[in-house]
C-alpha cells in the first residue's frame, strides 16, 4: 500500500516539475495571447471529458475495487457509450470554436479533443489503481510526459509555429493509453468477461445521473473565470491568469501528499479524541506551509517569474499571493470534504458544489468585469473561503465548526 502510495506522488513530482519549467519555455516562447488560447481550448474539454464519463469513473472504479472481473466487464461494455456521449459534446464544442474563434483556438481544440478521447477511453488507469498497480500508471504517465515535455522543449528552441504545440497535446495521454492497453491484455484475462452489456450500460445511466450535476457543478466552478477572462477582456490576460493559477497552486503538491498521508490514519482510527488531534495537525500544517510559501513569494516571486516566464508575465506577481491563498483554503477545504466524506454525507457534498457553482458564476462575471485579472483572482479567493467554511458550516451538528474553532485553540 506505501509503495503504491509513493509510486503516485512520484508521478505528481515529476508532473509538477515539468509543468513548470516546460510550460515556462513554452509560455516564453508563444505570448500570453497564444498561451491563454491553448488554456480555453483545455478548459472547454474539461466539460467533454466529465460529460463522456458521466460519473463513470467513479462507478467502474467503485465495481473494480469491489468485484474485480464485474468492473472490468462493466468498464468493456460500457465503451461505446463513453463514445456516444464524447461524440455529441466534443461535436458541439469543435462547432463553437470553429464558427466564433480563431483558427489558432480551432486547431487547439481539434488536439484537445483527441487527446480527451484516449482520456475517456483510458479505463485501465482505473484498474491499475484498484489493484494498486499504480506503478504502472506512473512509469506510462511519465514517458508520455518526458516525451511531450522533449517535443515541447524543441518546438521553443527551434522556435518552430504555435499549431506545433498541438503535438505533445495529443502525446500526453495518448502514450500512457498504448501502453497500457499493451500491459492489460499481456497480464488479465478478459475471457469470462459477459457478453450481454446491456445491464452495464442501464446502470451507468442510472447511477451517472446522479453524478453528472455535481462533476459538472466542479467543472463550471473551477473554470468559468478562465472562460470569462478569454471573453470579456482577452486571451492574453487568460494567459497570464493561467500561469498565475500555475505558480500559485504548485506547492500544493506538497499539502495534498500530507492530506492524503493523515487521512489513511484518520480513515482507520476509531477515537474520536485522536482524530480530532490529527484534524488539528494537519489544519495547522496546511496553514503554516501556505504561509511560507506566501513569505517566500513576496522574497523571491518577482525574480523567479521574470527569469522563467519574462517581462510579459509580470502582472502576473500582483495576482499570485491571492492565488497562494485561495489554494490555501482550498487545501483546508479539501480536509473538510474528506472529512465529510467519512462521516458519509455525499449528500450534502452534492448539494454544495451545485450551490458553489451557482454562486461562482455571477460573481465571476461581475468581479471580472469590474475588477479584471485581480477580479478572477479575489473571486478564486472568496469561493474557496466559502467553501472551506461557510458553505460547510451547515453539516451534522456543526462538525466543521467545531474542527475550524479547534485549530486556534491551545494544545
Amino acid at each position: 500500500m506505501y509503495s503504491n502510495a509513493i509510486w503516485i506522488m512520484l508521478e505528481k513530482s515529476v508532473n509538477i516539475i515539468g509543468l513548470i519549467y516546460i510550460n515556462s519555455l513554452m509560455a516564453k516562447y508563444i505570448g500570453p495571447d497564444n498561451f491563454g488560447k491553448i488554456n480555453i481550448s483545455t478548459s472547454l474539454f474539461i466539460f467533454v471529458q466529465t460529460l463522456s464519463w458521466f460519473g463513470g469513473d467513479n462507478i467502474i472504479f467503485k465495481r473494480m475495487s469491489e468485484k474485480t472481473k464485474s468492473g472490468i466487464a462493466m468498464a468493456m461494455h460500457t465503451r461505446n457509450q463513453r463514445r456516444l456521449f464524447f461524440f455529441l459534446s466534443s461535436s458541439a464544442i469543435l462547432t463553437y470554436l470553429y464558427l466564433y474563434t480563431d483558427v489558432t483556438v480551432f486547431l487547439f481544440g481539434v488536439a484537445n479533443c483527441i487527446a480527451t478521447y484516449y482520456i475517456v477511453m483510458d479505463f485501465f488507469a482505473i484498474y491499475n489503481n484498484t489493484q494498486l498497480k499504480s506503478k504502472i500508471n506512473t512509469i506510462t504517465n511519465i514517458t508520455g510526459l518526458l516525451i511531450a515535455l522533449v517535443i515541447r522543449f524543441y518546438i521553443s528552441y527551434f522556435k518552430l509555429p504555435v499549431y506545433c504545440f498541438t503535438i505533445p497535446i495529443i502525446i500526453i495521454p495518448l502514450v500512457p493509453y498504448i501502453m497500457r492497453l499493451v500491459y492489460f491484455k499481456r497480464t488479465t484475462s478478459t475471457e469470462d468477461v459477459s457478453k450481454s452489456g446491456g445491464i452495464y450500460n442501464r446502470y451507468m445511466l442510472y447511477a451517472g445521473g446522479a453524478l453528472i450535476l455535481s462533476g459538472l457543478s466542479t467543472d463550471i466552478y473551477t473554470q468559468i473565470s478562465s472562460i470569462f477572462l478569454a471573453n470579456v477582456i482577452s486571451y492574453s490576460t487568460l494567459g497570464i491568469y493561467s500561469v498565475s493559477l500555475t505558480i500559485g497552486g504548485a506547492w500544493s503538491f506538497v499539502v495534498i501528499a500530507l492530506i492524503t498521508s493523515f487521512f489513511s490514519k484518520i480513515y482507520s482510527e476509531k477515537n474520536q479524541a485522536n482524530i480530532d488531534k490529527l484534524l488539528n495537525k494537519i489544519n495547522r500544517l496546511v496553514i503554516i506551509l501556505s504561509l511560507t510559501a506566501l513569505g517566500g513569494f513576496y522574497l523571491f516571486g518577482h525574480y523567479f517569474i521574470h527569469f522563467l516566464y519574462g517581462d510579459k508575465y509580470m502582472d502576473s506577481v500582483n495576482i499570485i499571493p491571492i492565488i497562494i491563498m485561495g489554494t490555501m483554503f482550498s487545501a483546508l477545504g479539501t480536509i473538510c470534504y474528506r472529512y465529510i466524506i467519512k462521516e458519509s454525507g455525499y449528500n450534502y457534498l452534492a448539494k454544495k458544489m451545485v450551490l458553489c457553482c451557482i454562486l461562482t458564476v455571477p460573481l465571476s462575471w461581475l468581479m471580472i468585469s469590474t475588477f479584471g485579472i485581480k477580479g478572477a483572482a479575489y473571486c478564486f479567493l472568496i469561493v474557496e473561503i466559502l467553501s472551506c467554511t461557510l458553505l460547510n458550516y451547515f453539516f451534522r451538528n456543526k462538525t466543521i465548526v467545531k474542527m475550524h474553532l479547534n485549530i486556534f485553540k491551545p494544545r
